[in-house]
């Protein structure tokens, strides 16, 4: 395979390397996302005297057992020669108790049977009696030595999440939790919050300890470059982070909403033509407003006609200037337009700016007040805390994996600065709850009360987020070749588990069963004919796996599943055991190469594309013989998916950012289109990296893209991936993406549609516990093992353990915890469960495929010698049938890569796309 490292011009304080091979290519910028707090912290709540004299306890009683059992031969031939009477009773009352493991009493332990024994046997009898006698003081031992650690650990959890980041985390993930943490700090130290609240505390702590999601300030989060030298991994010294506050954007739309209920604003807004109209000779369908987006017609009559023609000639209207046109506005025909795109820097200032030129308000003042509190936040970080540590520059600097040092350290904190705008560089922040206060109390001057009514979110008005303007790291290109091959026989192989294939082999079958393989339809045509399909077409089943976020196709009366759905099932359940990956494998660790993979791959039906574009999150290991490795946690769509957000966030964080183009690796004749307004929630404001914009009903977009109409696309099938096509209006072959940081399933129903039976999913591969799951549940009574799978020098699927939540062991009824802990370290050490591991609990209520998209089904930490996390999961075990899956924590997070004072954990994203030439 032939790689290449290219010059680039140096962009953002960029690195001028690329990493490509004619295979594939590499994004020149990554995504980097660190762990809001050092791993040190948790690491010290463990109960390590505990466990040292459990383990201790476990070493004597394996002893124990194995001699008992030994000593039970040589006791029997005794007993043998022993004449009847009270000693050849006494000897097999000892035989029993050794064998039981039970200290021996009464006669067994008299001074006259002991005299029966030879020597040698008597000997080893008096060590099995004075071990056992060393195992109960063990025992008795622990429940003191317990009590006095988990005291010691709830002062230890009080310093640890007084860290002020962490606080700021909480304050947005549980306000109510934090007003307790905030009371618990100011008062005396023996006086904790209650035990529920200690454990709710302690998880938290241990989410912004171990994993890496963009939650408030949880998470640093950053971007990367490639280095054409140098250590592997090259972290960039103690995180230099600005917190920066947003408006969640989800409240634009029910804000134009009821702004548009006001005949002032009514009258001066704009109009336009429902992008998803068509006009099929005798009725005008269109997707209508709300969520469900109902499918909605009015009579083509010749006055419709004329106002829709009106509309289109005059650029944005008013209703003012056509009277009796209001009601196609009311129908949802036609739309009235607010004054921003949903992606521009400040929708409410220019919302409050168009309703002042209409004279003064209320509504008016309410939503300038909104502005005025926006603008005090807006584009204006907190500052970051100072380093507690700061770095000697002349230290070898050791934030890097095993790798020997061969230049500079990490990024100096003054190479890249992080100052606020220069306009706003006086203006002091306030605290983001003051702000929130306001723009809510504001909003509801506007937002009618009562059922039914457009509303604000329950939670939190503002995003936050700690973003590492400067550098965040940088990755050596040559380290990381070998894991980027493997990454791309990665993406390759993920062609086989989209999760949206279903959907796409069933719209084929039923397209070709309505048109057949010459055909060619308007694209709302085809959808218009699945919602409208009577049983036995195919079109109720294909309604149901749109319906259903997993696409797992359910029995549906009177249809029966195409033949490309059977292969498919049969395919993905049998990959596994060809594979050499299944449960009943005996390795710990099968390696499928990259050649394996190709050689399964050729066997696959046309249907199985691999994806075009994915973004990669990777955490990496220590180098190996083989070079660098790397775990992946989650693969999604690519494109700039995993970047253009935080392209935005590092912008308005003062740092500076490469062009947004740098932000999708290379590509060629590929024409990428996503929906710019932001359908599914705030978190989809970003930056463009797309090539079109979908048009959408009732959004405002972003106007930097050449827009897509609905009506524009067409439908045809491409016999050479027996798969349909999406064409835009010039027969060019249109991909549809979801490149928001929302759930793929929270986009309005067409598209869901599009996006899923003609584009990439979002998430490229489901955690490695589901993608391994083929579908089934395992039986109460047993504990499935799944291997660690690698390809190459990228884990892809960590070793796992799959079973009943009643099967994992849990204190009995009246079982203290001492007595608890050493079942408990057996049955780990039975299955080869470690004691610290990722956990997930799925309720079946709905069945599995449901379950995986429930709040639960997200990892929770656990190290069993913490005992604030053991006693959290077990209380999360509440349902004895739910599926419980663990997973190794792989890396050890002890390892993780060393910022300044302490080793944080840090993911990577690395973005990796087909190669032009392919």
């Amino acid at each position: 395979m032939t790689h290449v490292a290219q010059p680039a011009p140096a962009t953002g304080g960029g690195d001028p390397v690329r990493l490509a091979s004619r295979d594939y290519a590499v994004s020149p910028v990554f995504a980097v996302r660190v762990a809001g707090l050092p791993f040190a912290g948790l690491d010290r709540m463990r109960c390590t005297r505990t466990w040292e004299l459990v383990d201790r306890l476990a070493d004597v009683s394996a002893w124990l057992i194995r001699e008992g059992a030994e000593l039970s031969g040589p006791l029997h031939e005794v007993i043998g020669g022993a004449a009847g009477g009270p000693l050849k009773a006494g000897l097999v009352a000892l035989r029993r108790a050794v064998y039981s493991g039970r200290r021996p009493s009464g006669r067994a332990a008299s001074a006259e049977v002991l005299a029966t024994l030879p020597q040698e046997l008597a000997a080893r009898i008096e060590e099995w009696t004075e071990r056992r006698d060393h195992a109960d003081a063990l025992r008795a031992a622990l429940p003191a030595v317990l009590a006095e650690e988990s005291r010691e650990k709830v002062a230890l959890l009080r310093e640890a999440v007084a860290d002020d980041g962490f606080r700021r985390g909480l304050s947005q993930g549980s306000p109510v939790l934090a007003a307790r943490l905030d009371a618990w700090l100011a008062g005396p130290a023996d006086r904790p919050p209650d035990r529920q609240e200690l454990l709710r505390l302690a998880r938290y702590l241990a989410r912004a300890t171990v994993k890496t999601s963009p939650y408030a300030t949880f998470t640093f989060s950053g971007l990367g470059r490639w280095a054409a030298d140098g250590p592997a991994v090259r972290t960039c010294g103690e995180p230099l982070w600005h917190e920066v506050a947003e408006l969640d954007r989800a409240v634009l739309r029910p804000l134009w909403s009821a702004l548009t209920l006001y005949p002032p604003v009514r009258g001066r807004a704009r109009l336009r033509v429902n992008p998803s109209a068509a006009d099929d000779g005798g009725r005008v369908w269109f997707l209508g407003p709300g969520p469900t987006e109902p499918l909605s017609s009015v009579a083509a009559s010749h006055g419709v006609r004329q106002a829709l023609d009106w509309v289109r000639e005059h650029p944005f209207p008013m209703i003012a200037d056509a009277p009796g046109i209001e009601p196609l506005v009311d129908a949802g025909l036609l739309e009235l337009v607010p004054p921003y795109d949903e992606q521009s820097a400040d929708p409410v200032g220019l919302l409050a700016s168009w309703l002042a030129e209409g004279g003064p308000s209320p509504y008016a003042a309410a939503v300038g007040r909104v502005s005025e509190a926006l603008r005090t936040i807006a584009g204006h970080p907190t500052s970051p805390p100072t380093p507690p540590h700061p770095r000697n520059p002349d230290a070898p600097h050791p934030g890097h994996l095993d790798v020997p040092h061969t230049g500079q350290g990490g990024e100096s904190p003054a190479a890249h600065p992080a100052a606020p705008p220069p306009d706003r560089a006086d203006v002091m922040t306030p605290r983001s709850a003051d702000v929130a206060a306001v723009v809510r109390e504001a909003l509801e001057e506007v937002l009618p009360a009562g059922p039914g009514g457009p509303s604000l979110p329950d939670k939190n008005l503002l995003w936050h987020s700690a973003v590492i303007p400067g550098v965040a790291g940088r990755l050596d290109a040559a380290a990381w070749r070998g894991v980027c091959d493997d990454l791309d026989a990665v993406r390759r192989l993920l062609g086989l588990f989209d999760p949206d294939l279903p959907v796409k082999v069933a719209a084929t079958a039923f397209f070709l069963g309505r048109h057949g393989a010459g055909g060619g339809i308007p694209a709302l045509d085809l959808y218009r004919e699945v919602h409208a399909a009577a049983p036995g077409t195919g079109g109720a089943l294909l309604r149901e796996m749109l319906r259903n976020p997993v696409a797992v196709p359910r029995a549906v009366p009177g249809e029966d599943a195409p033949p490309g759905l059977r292969e498919l099932s049969e395919l993905r359940r049998s990959f596994w055991d060809l594979a050499g990956a299944g449960p009943s494998a005996r390795e710990a660790v099968v390696d499928v190469t990259a050649g394996r993979l190709a050689a399964f791959a050729a066997s696959w039906p046309r249907f199985v594309r691999p994806p075009g574009s994915v973004c990669c999150y990777l955490q990496p290991v220590s180098r190996g013989p083989d070079g660098v490795r790397a775990v992946v946690n989650s693969v999604s769509a690519g494109y700039g998916r995993g970047l253009s957000r935080l392209h935005r966030l590092v912008a308005l964080a003062g740092g500076e950012v490469p062009p947004a183009a740098e932000m999708r690796a290379p590509q060629s004749d590929v024409l990428v289109a996503e929906c710019r307004g932001l359908v599914g929630g705030g978190l989809n404001v970003r930056a463009a990296t797309a090539d079109l914009a979908l048009d959408h009903p009732f959004t405002a977009g972003d106007a930097g893209l050449p827009a897509l109409s609905p009506a524009e696309l067409t439908i045809v099938y491409d016999a050479g991936r027996d798969r349909l096509a999406l064409l835009d209006g010039e027969g060019r072959a249109v991909r549809p993406v979801h490149l928001g940081m929302t759930a793929q399933h929270w986009l309005p129903p067409w598209l869901q549609f599009l996006v899923r039976a003609f584009g990439e999913p979002s998430v490229a591969m489901v955690p490695g516990w589901v993608f391994r799951t083929r579908g089934e549940v395992p039986p109460e009574g047993e504990v499935e093992r799944w291997p660690r799978m690698d390809v190459g020098r990228v884990t892809l699927g960590r070793a796992a353990w799959r079973l009943r939540a009643g099967d994992f062991p849990a204190p009995a009824k009246g079982e203290g915890e001492a007595a608890y802990l050493p079942r408990l370290a057996a049955w780990l050490d039975l299955h080869g469960v470690p004691r610290r591991f990722f956990a997930r609990v799925v309720g079946l209520g709905d069945g599995l495929m449901v379950g995986l998209l429930s709040k639960d089904r997200k990892p929770m930490y656990v190290d069993v010698t913490d005992m604030l996390l053991l006693t959290g999961f077990l209380r999360a075990l509440r349902d004895p049938r739910a599926l419980l899956v663990l997973e190794e924590a792989l890396p050890d997070p002890a390892g993780a890569p060393l910022y300044g004072s302490g080793r944080r954990v840090t993911e990577y994203v690395v973005q990796l796309s087909e190669g032009p030439g392919r």
